[in-house]
């Protein structure tokens, strides 16, 4: 008897945090019929592409990347694909940016020494502007979701409001929210800003859920196939 085929899963089918992480965990995302084509920008040795790869379950295809530290780079190229430039990227932007390729998604941490507390110097520092490139690649590339992470101390700054004004002029909705490490399985009191930007949904509905908020023993995932 010839095996059924299994249609694919829909992530708009995917109606919480917990449906989305059981589904990951029994390897059903990967049955996606549809790869997102995945760019980082400040991509150190790539801790953010892993998160969005098929190693941790999910449908992303990282395409392009950049950063500054020709050692972090040639560990993400060694990991990711022969795709990650060590070229300033303020220089790209001016001279070659129709190397970056066209993408569906934009992840990175544009530099947080400018926004930490640890920085003495840190009025002033030209870091925190870098998020202007940041932005210039995402309108360049075409992506329809950006997610950027920080420090906290971002959240509230005065560029964080420059962000979501230029985010909302190239047409995204907006969420962000400081995240602590522990809620989300790691064995660390650590805290980071995110911001999300969408074109076609409001990202607050899908902001994570603390993985605390569940039992990852319990059964019983709630997703559905397509018809």
């Amino acid at each position: 008897m010839p095996k059924k085929k299994k249609n694919p899963l829909r992530y708009d089918k995917l109606t919480n945090n917990e449906a989305v992480y059981r589904a990951r965990q029994k390897g059903i995302l990967q049955d996606s019929d549809r790869k997102y084509r995945l760019v980082d920008l400040f991509a150190g040795a790539g801790g953010l592409t892993l998160g969005f790869t098929k190693s941790l379950g999910h449908v992303f295809e990282p395409v392009w990347a950049n950063d500054f530290n020709a050692y972090a780079a040639n560990t993400y190229n060694a990991n990711f694909g022969d795709h990650c430039t060590t070229d300033d990227i303020v220089k790209i932007l001016e001279d070659r940016i129709d190397e970056i390729p066209k993408a569906d998604v934009v992840i990175g941490g544009p530099p947080c020494q400018g926004f930490s507390l640890l920085n003495k110097q840190r009025d002033g520092d030209p870091r925190k502007q870098l998020w202007r490139p940041y932005l210039q690649i995402v309108e360049h590339t075409g992506a329809q979701v950006f997610v950027m992470e920080n420090v906290p101390q971002l959240i509230g700054s005065q560029e964080h409001k420059e962000i979501e004004e230029v985010a909302h002029s190239l047409g995204f909705k907006m969420a962000f929210a400081k995240l602590c490490a522990a809620d989300y399985g790691v064995p660390q009191t650590r805290w980071r800003a995110f911001i999300i930007g969408c074109k076609y949904s409001e990202p607050f509905l899908v902001f994570p859920s603390r993985n605390t908020d569940f039992h990852a023993s319990t059964s019983g995932a709630h997703y559905e196939e397509a018809a």
